[in-house]
């Protein structure tokens, strides 16, 4: 079971992310849609918004049809924002692509990736630590998941505050900034 997982993860990291609409290539300007820590890029214009629309039907399909839709902001292991292109390890799951600081890490997600990967409906883009607000999921610097809710958080020095006392940050005002998780289309950059 394990080296066939080890060969699926080494045959799929080669392969390019696909449109989560059409599941064809992505065009190099295409929009970005987040969507519960993930950024979707797509083949051409209109296919943005109708995955903003449903995101859990395209991801059920593409899932279905064995494709890799998507890219996982963070290491889910670590919840810490990580940029692909310095990840220790990658694999696709579910229509996903995550990187990881380590192989250590790669290793514990292979090990129970099915729970792992499941993201909680709510989610706040707000730091209860800083009492800061985040723009998306690509902002973050992590993510800490307490009592079914994803709390994007806005810096290091939150984490461990956070992580350690998590109910003393959580105050009616944070609560406040809960909200069932949705997608999000992002700005194209200027430039």
């Amino acid at each position: 079971m394990m080296l066939s997982m080890l060969l699926l993860t080494v045959a799929l990291q080669g392969s390019d992310l696909k449109c989560p609409v059409m599941a064809g290539a992505v065009a190099k300007d295409s929009n970005i849609v987040e969507y519960r820590g993930a950024a979707f890029t797509f083949c051409c214009a209109g296919c943005d918004t109708n995955f903003a629309k449903a995101p859990d039907k395209f991801m059920a399909t593409q899932k279905k049809a064995g494709n890799t839709v998507g890219q996982f902001l963070f290491d889910p292991i670590s919840g810490k924002r990580i940029d692909p292109a310095n990840a220790g390890a990658t694999t696709d799951f579910g229509g996903l692509r995550y990187s990881f600081e380590s192989e250590a890490n790669l290793k514990a997600f292979t090990a129970n990736a099915a729970k792992i990967s499941v993201a909680p409906a709510k989610e706040a883009l707000y730091c209860p630590v800083g009492n800061e607000a985040i723009a998306s999921a690509s902002k973050a610097w992590g993510y800490v998941d307490h009592q079914n809710v994803r709390w994007y958080l806005c810096c290091a020095g939150c984490e461990t505050p956070f992580r350690t006392e998590p109910d003393k940050y959580i105050t009616a005002d944070a609560k406040k900034q809960i909200k069932n998780a949705g997608a999000k289309l992002l700005p194209k950059p200027k430039g």
